[in-house]
């Protein structure tokens, strides 16, 4: 009886030991504070009127800060904060090319104003959002070509409003 018990004491020490071991480390919020400063940092500088180039460093600072916390996820709770700050950072980089296309081609005066010229990297960003298309004809050349409306903006704007909000509320979630 006293061999019986041992082994089952041993055998529940055994099952605790490896359930502690096992068990997932908790989300470190601290891990993501300068992750989160960042996004915050791009989303006040859109919403002061910042310049193009000015977003595009605040979006270079979004982009490093994730760089510096990935390699150091270590829960599956870090990793869907991770992942949520990643989409927004694309969502972002949508944003900021349908931006560069729309000051780059305005001075040439043939892509109609408040239309952005759809080329090959604004393509992809028009399907994803699903933004309707015009066809165009250049006249010289007798090649048509599409465009999107400059009202997209805002839009892809909107978006990473939301998905900064869907990043704070998993980090901020208390279990």
């Amino acid at each position: 009886m006293k061999r019986q018990g041992r082994i089952l004491t041993g055998l529940l020490l055994f099952i605790l030991l490896v359930g502690a071991c096992s068990s997932e480390p908790a989300l470190n919020r601290e891990k993501f504070g300068k992750l989160s400063e960042a996004a915050q940092a791009v989303k006040m500088s859109r919403a002061a009127g910042a310049s193009y180039q000015q977003f595009g460093e605040a979006l270079q600072r979004l982009s490093g800060e994730l760089t510096a916390v990935r390699g150091r996820v270590s829960s599956k709770k870090e990793l869907e904060v991770l992942h949520a700050y990643e989409t927004l950072l694309g969502i972002y980089q949508d944003g900021h090319t349908l931006w560069k296309y729309k000051l780059e081609f305005a001075p040439f005066g043939f892509v109609p104003e408040g239309r952005i010229y759809v080329s090959q990297d604004v393509d992809p960003i028009a399907f994803k959002y699903n933004f309707p298309t015009e066809s165009h004809l250049y006249k010289p050349t007798q090649q048509y070509w599409k465009s999107i409306s400059a009202d997209s903006i805002p839009i892809v704007w909107k978006n990473a409003d939301f998905q900064q909000k869907v990043a704070e509320g998993i980090l901020n979630y208390d279990e």
